[in-house]
């Protein structure tokens, strides 16, 4: 019974002393020397941390803080300018409208009044009018008078479109978007076109969806095939290309060499989002098999939709995403 007893408090690191110290946290024994050693741990880990958390708080107040907090503010300036721009074009067409209606209507129409003032005092001084007179002269002037009336009928409407002019931005916090790579990728060549899509519909997580984003181009022409296997109306469908010299992983909002189609009829140009661009109707469904065409050698990218067989072309401006190209190809949940 001794010896069991005294093999039970043994020293847990070299097994042959004497355990004199018993850890409340790890609830091991330890010797002399070991007690030491493992104090030494504990400050270090404690030490570690508290360095950790140095750095924590420098990456907060540091440099990158102030970077990305720059590129949001010219993000937000940016689609100010936009609107702007956009503002102003609508304003001065609208102006030029106006100008030319009223030259059209009132063109003319103080020589015609005088013309009649002309007719009433000669008439006046010689006294030869009678009721036809009267009549014809209160007929043309009923015909300025609605002229005048008619110039004065417009009014400033405001359009309500289902697609709004400009859009309206928000501040989203991205953090707990989760990533789903519910499409399957496959790439061929002109002699050996599958047509049917190898299913990776099991694979969700975001390894996955990288694996299949790898791919980079320089030259040629490629197309690859994507079946969407399950969408609903939360997802975010993205189907373009980025320079690899950006990171694969970052939102296509932040990234300004992401050239492709998106959910809302969005077109990304560069990172500039543009509606309805070319006549682009987002139309994802389950189901769906797409191809991609990346065309190096003419520097423009092609999106053709299998069911319905309608194709959206971008011409890439290389300054912008310069090569190697990679696809871009995600499902973004954003719950």
């Amino acid at each position: 019974m001794a010896s069991t007893r005294r093999q039970q408090n043994l020293c847990t690191i070299c097994g042959a002393m004497a355990g004199v110290f018993l850890c409340r946290g790890c609830n091991n024994n330890f010797c002399l020397i070991h007690t030491a050693e493992h104090r030494n741990f504990l400050q270090k880990s404690m030490n570690d941390i508290d360095h950790n958390c140095e750095i924590l708080k420098d990456n907060i107040q540091g440099q990158k803080d102030e970077e990305y907090y720059r590129l949001m503010m010219g993000q937000i300036e940016q689609w100010e300018q936009q609107s702007i721009e956009k503002i102003r074009r609508v304003a001065d067409d609208n102006r030029q409208q106006m100008s030319i209606i009223t030259r059209n209507r009132t063109g003319g129409l103080k020589e015609k009044i005088e013309e009649l003032q002309r007719q009433l005092a000669i008439a006046r001084q010689d006294g030869g009018f009678y009721e036809n007179d009267l009549q014809e002269w209160t007929r043309r002037l009923d015909e300025l008078q609605n002229i005048i009336t008619q110039q004065r009928s417009y009014k400033i409407d405001l359009v309500n479109d289902l697609n709004p002019f400009i859009s309206k931005i928000a501040l989203n916090d991205e953090s707990n978007v989760s990533f789903q790579m519910n499409v399957s990728l496959n790439n061929y060549d002109e002699d050996g076109i599958q047509y049917k899509p190898e299913d990776y519909s099991n694979k969700y997580n975001q390894y996955d969806s990288n694996k299949h984003n790898q791919d980079s181009y320089s030259s040629g022409k490629h197309t690859l095939r994507f079946k969407i296997h399950q969408s609903d109306p939360n997802n975010s469908v993205i189907f373009g290309v980025i320079s690899k010299q950006k990171s694969i992983n970052s939102f296509v909002s932040e990234n300004s060499t992401f050239y492709g189609w998106t959910n809302n009829d969005l077109v990304c140009l560069g990172g500039d989002f543009e509606p309805n661009y070319h006549g682009y109707r987002s139309d994802f469904q389950t189901g769906d098999i797409y191809q991609l065409i990346i065309d190096c050698e003419q520097k423009k990218i092609r999106l053709k939709n299998e069911r319905t067989n309608t194709s959206h072309e971008l011409k890439v401006d290389t300054m912008r995403c310069p090569f190697p190209w990679q696809p871009n190809v995600r499902i973004i949940n954003n719950y």
